[in-house]
Formats: C-alpha cells, sequence, structure tokens
C-alpha cells in the first residue's frame, strides 16, 4: 500500500517527475477487453492521466519501460494528448489544466468556458471543452485520423482513453466521436454535456472515477436558473477518505444531523426540568439538585465534545478540498485498491 500524500510536505501540482509510473506493472497487466469496472485497467489509466501532465520525452520513456513502444504527442495552444500502443493496446491520455505553463491562462479561460453548444454526435456540450478537442481532432495530421489509422493496422487491438481534470472531459468528448473505443475512465472531470449528450454512453464501457472532495466533478453546478442542464456521464466510482471504491457519492441528509442536536437537547431539558422540581424542597432537595447540576455540567461537556467530533466528521466526508483534485491521489489511491483487492 502506498501512503497518500500530505500537501503540508509536498507540492501537489503536476507535474511530477519524481513518481514511479507503473511501478509494478508486470504483476498487473491490462485487461483492455474487459468491459466491466476493473481496478487494474482503473490503476492504469489513472497513472497514464496523471502522466500526461509531464514532458512528452520523460512520457515516452515512462510507456517504453511499462511495454509500449510506440507513442506520439499531439499538442495545441491549451491542448495535450498523448498516444501510446503495443500490439494488445492503444491508450489515449488526455492532459488537464496545466497550472504550471505558460498556456495555464488559457485552459483556465477554456474551463470556464461552458456556454452550451450542439455536439455533432448529439446533444450540446460545454463550449469551451469541445474547442480543446477541436484544436488537435482535425486535419490528415490530427488525432482522429491517427487512431483511425491505428485501429485500420490492428482492428482486434482495444482502444482505452483516459484523462484527469480538464483532460477528463477532453476524453470524454473524444469517446463520444470515437465509437471504435473499448473504454473510458477519467478522474475528477468536471460535467460535459446536457442529457442527450449522456445518452451517447449507453451501452459502452465508461467510468467516471471521483476522490473523496474533489469538487471538479460538481462543476459546471446542476442550478436551474442557470439552465446549463450538464449531467454526469457514465458509471460513478466513488473513492471515499478511506480508499473504499463505492458505487456512490455519500449523502448528505440534513435530517440526520437536526437529530442529533434534538436529542441533546431532550436530555439537556429532562435535566432541568427534574432540578426544578427538586430545587425547593428541603436540604436533601438541595443536595440532589447539585448533582443533577454536576450531571447536567457533564452531559453539556460531553455533548460538545461528541459535537465537534460531529462538525470535524462532516467536514472531512462532506467538506470539498482542491487538494484531492491533484492526479496524485486518483493513481495512489487506486493503486491501493488494487493492491488490496
Amino acid at each position: 500500500m502506498k501512503k497518500l500524500p500530505n500537501p503540508g510536505e509536498r507540492n501537489l501540482i503536476p507535474p511530477d517527475m519524481d513518481y514511479v509510473y507503473f511501478e509494478e506493472s508486470g504483476k498487473h497487466p491490462l485487461e483492455p477487453e474487459m468491459l466491466e469496472y476493473s481496478t487494474v485497467n482503473s490503476w492504469w489509466l489513472a497513472e497514464c492521466a496523471f502522466l500526461a501532465y509531464c514532458h512528452p520525452g520523460f512520457a515516452r520513456m515512462a510507456y517504453k519501460l511499462a511495454g509500449f513502444d510506440g507513442f506520439r504527442f499531439f499538442e495545441a495552444t491549451g491542448t495535450e494528448c498523448m498516444v501510446s500502443w503495443n500490439n494488445h493496446t492503444v491508450i489515449t491520455a488526455f492532459r488537464g489544466t496545466e497550472l504550471k505553463s505558460v498556456s495555464a491562462l488559457h485552459e483556465i479561460r477554456t474551463d470556464l468556458n461552458a456556454v452550451p453548444v450542439p455536439f455533432e454526435q448529439g446533444g450540446k456540450v460545454h463550449k469551451g471543452f469541445l474547442k480543446g478537442l477541436e484544436e488537435i481532432w482535425g486535419g490528415p495530421e490530427g488525432l482522429q485520423v491517427f487512431l483511425e489509422n491505428l485501429t485500420a493496422e490492428n482492428p482486434d487491438r482495444p482502444l482505452l482513453i483516459t484523462g484527469h481534470s480538464l483532460g477528463g472531459a477532453l476524453a470524454a468528448l473524444c469517446f463520444a466521436r470515437t465509437p471504435q473505443a473499448k473504454g473510458l475512465y477519467t478522474y475528477g472531470a468536471p460535467r460535459v454535456g446536457d442529457s442527450e449528450f449522456i445518452k451517447l454512453f449507453e451501452g459502452r464501457s465508461v467510468w467516471r472515477i471521483e476522490n473523496a472532495r474533489d469538487p471538479v466533478p460538481l462543476v459546471p453546478p446542476d442550478i436551474p436558473s442557470i439552465s446549463f442542464n450538464f449531467g454526469d456521464f457514465g458509471t460513478l466510482k466513488f473513492l471515499n477518505r478511506d480508499g473504499e471504491v463505492l458505487d456512490k457519492r455519500p449523502v448528505f441528509v440534513l435530517e440526520d444531523h437536526k437529530s442529533r442536536y434534538r436529542e441533546a437537547k431532550t436530555t439537556l431539558d429532562d435535566k432541568l426540568k427534574e432540578m426544578s422540581r427538586t430545587i425547593s424542597l428541603s436540604k436533601k432537595g438541595l443536595e440532589a439538585s447539585r448533582k443533577i447540576l454536576k450531571e447536567i455540567r457533564q452531559h453539556t461537556q460531553l455533548a460538545n465534545r461528541e459535537w465537534k467530533i460531529h462538525m470535524r466528521g462532516l467536514l472531512k466526508n462532506f467538506g470539498l478540498s482542491v487538494d484531492e483534485h491533484q492526479p496524485i491521489f486518483y493513481a495512489v489511491k487506486t493503486w491501493n485498491a488494487l493492491a488490496g483487492s
């Protein structure tokens, strides 16, 4: 099992060329034909999505050491994509927003340009994301032709597509346009399109992985007044704080937390009523009242401690954290899920 990184001890923003990519991959070969969720594929493709932030020369060597000799890099103003392949599999990995690069402002504009526009295959999608894919998609040297040629060379070789954050959004658009693609795994990806767009993924192997308090999968927000009508594509796999892989996000039920408060208040009220009944009695009653006061003080202290613990638990499970969006968390947690399976 790998230790999760501590934001206070290291810089979590990629690229990370100190990380060992595809460590022990020989013991866990890809399962490219697998249509169901695969912990092996989830880890492999999380590594690919993380690696996509690195320099293409570094990435080429990492892929080669993992058994992928073929490599092609696609780059435009704010979009980068790496395609790597061997005789058994083709992997296409899109890079997310690169906050350390000179193109960061362009990429942030891409992220924010959420106006819905028609998507050729169906529905409406995020304008900025679609524009980002278009930068490398068309023409004789574009990604579309390249992937078609790879498929034509070996029609039985599966094509897997992945990406983290903005890269996950681009990967989803690419997958929707690539009928020959076998599977899609995205990590911390934002919402890309409306319900008609989401229908394009029905019956296909599409897995949307989210990490604990990562806020990005919740944007653009589903607010009727904004009327983007963007939704979640594919099947969710949620990595909770303990590293468990769940089939749904934890649900915050306000009434549950109100009931805890009501229980504590009821207990306190009962103690106060008991004290009021004895306070006017004799010396014996006064002693009983002192005992009740002591119990009230102890109850209040205990309730206060329990409430603080409860609120910390709420923050841990339901608060949002930008740190937990970083791709290293997805790579480490999917590895730990694989190692523990």
